[in-house]
């Protein structure tokens, strides 16, 4: 907590119970005596901030967060864990890599033994529809008592079922040709995804442990001390206003800062009381 929140704290405090009021102190009326006219009560300001800079520990509140400064700034400066860090991401990317390339191998290979085996199945299926057909041709075309003409019609009537054998083989290959790729890009896709939550995992559990890592206990500490010296500095502040404002018989004081009046200052004599503080 810097030493300026500090002053602000004060100022709350000291704004919300405007330091006090001392009627509590002031002796009673007898009974019996008509009500008297109340005195206006006694009223003055201070300067928080002012007061706070003269207090004897000031000096040494300052040095301390001078101190805790340097010292996150040389953290800050010191990149040797988010390098580390780095060259950690990068072997494990180059691990998950490598595994998504072995993967997408595998599955080629799977995939194309299937693809294959689906094809010589359907050439089985066309052989069997074919081969009687063109056979029969095959026959009358080598028989001998055909005419040219007879001879030709066979022919073309051969040409036509080879062709057609061929289109349906060739429309089945690119059925299964896209089947493959579809199925590949999709599986590519599917590791791609894998391989970037796992890229976001590992850095956000990565950057979790350099901010814990980071927690100095030695800074920490610092950073305890500097909050109850200026703690100290506060009660100090407040037990010193007090004590004025009984003294000079002052019912209430005001923070400077909220003054739109002229009112008694007691700052310089607060910060003379409190050079005596220890």
């Amino acid at each position: 907590m810097r030493f300026g929140q500090q002053r602000n704290i004060l100022a709350a405090l000291a704004l919300g119970c405007l330091l006090t009021t001392l009627a509590g102190c002031a002796s009673k009326q007898p009974a019996t005596s008509p009500p008297a006219k109340p005195p206006e009560a006694v009223q003055a300001m201070v300067d928080v901030q002012k007061v706070l800079d003269a207090h004897p520990l000031r000096g040494k509140l300052r040095q301390m967060e001078q101190e805790l400064a340097a010292a996150d700034a040389k953290a800050a400066a010191d990149t040797s864990a988010q390098d580390t860090a780095r060259q950690e991401f990068e072997t494990a990317m180059k691990v998950r890599q490598d595994e998504d390339k072995a993967a997408l191998a595998k599955k080629q290979t799977q995939l194309g033994d299937e693809l294959t085996e689906q094809r010589h199945a359907y050439i089985e299926e066309l052989e069997k529809e074919y081969r009687p057909l063109l056979f029969n041709i095959d026959l009358k075309l080598k028989t001998v008592q055909i005419t040219p003409t007879e001879k030709d019609t066979l022919q073309k009537e051969m040409d036509r079922l080879l062709a057609e054998r061929q289109q349906k083989l060739k429309a089945k290959e690119d059925e299964l040709a896209a089947r493959f790729q579809n199925e590949m890009d999709a599986f590519a896709a599917e590791l791609a995804q894998k391989t970037d939550a796992y890229a976001q995992q590992w850095t956000e559990e990565r950057m979790k442990r350099l901010q814990q890592d980071a927690v100095s206990p030695e800074r920490e500490q610092q950073r305890r001390a500097i909050v109850e010296l200026s703690n100290r500095m506060i009660a100090d502040v407040r037990s010193t206003v007090t004590k004025v404002a009984l003294r000079d018989k002052i019912e209430v004081v005001w923070l400077r800062q909220v003054v739109h009046t002229q009112l008694k200052d007691i700052t310089d004599t607060v910060a003379k009381e409190l050079a005596n503080v220890k």
